[in-house]
């Protein structure tokens, strides 16, 4: 017994095994921070984001679906700005070919109403005819960035946005090419229709030349 407390002092009051013991020590500790930074920053991330709560429903067609809260905005306005940029500068890139199947595959992201409106108001000064007879090629653009000015909550109870941008539009055949620059308003609301699966809907569309009344 002697000689193992003996050797046993020795063990501790080695230098070597002092060092040893302080490296392992440290290590330990090492990790137990890195262990609890960890911890804290998954609890500091699961404080301010926390999970979405989804509500499905099963629609008509027994489908599940999500019920989008609408009276509450959920995207950002970067977000609907781009939405509304891409769903009209679409819209507005159309030829004398496939200008029928093209428009047609836009109404998807209006409202019926608001799809009538705008397309009574494309036709009345004989666009598609022109677009037709004179064989045009139509390219819309984006000249500068878009900006929500004003967004909120409607009387009905929905969130939309009004959105401007101006916007290049070319017509161009073979006899040549001219570009107008349109004004865009366009109003977008929340919607938890499943026809419109993105979340959104074009409620109204104007896009008058700028020199007509347009910013």
């Amino acid at each position: 017994m002697r000689n193992t407390a003996e050797a046993t002092t020795r063990r501790l009051l080695d230098p070597a095994f002092g060092q040893l013991m302080m490296g392992r020590l440290t290590l330990t500790l090492i990790v137990s921070m890195i262990v609890n930074v960890g911890l804290a920053i998954s609890l500091f991330v699961a404080i301010t984001h926390p999970p979405r709560v989804k509500h499905i429903y099963h629609d008509p067609f027994g489908k599940p679906r999500e019920l989008i809260v609408t009276d509450q905005p959920y995207f950002t306005d970067a977000q609907v700005t781009n939405w509304s940029v891409e769903k009209v500068t679409g819209l507005y890139t159309i030829n004398f070919l496939q200008y029928a199947q093209q428009l047609s595959s836009y109404a998807q992201y209006f409202t019926t109403p608001a799809w009538n409106t705008w397309l009574d108001a494309f036709k009345k000064p004989g666009n598609i005819e022109f677009i037709k007879a004179r064989r045009v090629m139509l390219t819309a653009s984006l000249k500068s960035a878009g900006s929500v000015r004003w967004e909120g909550i409607t009387p009905r109870g929905d969130y939309e946005w009004h959105v401007y941008f101006p916007m290049y539009l070319k017509w161009e055949n073979g006899s040549g090419s001219k570009t107008d620059q349109l004004a865009v308003n366009v109003i977008i609301r929340r919607t938890n229709d499943p026809l419109h699966p993105d979340g959104l809907v074009i409620a109204e569309l104007n896009a008058p030349r700028a020199s007509d009344g347009g910013d």
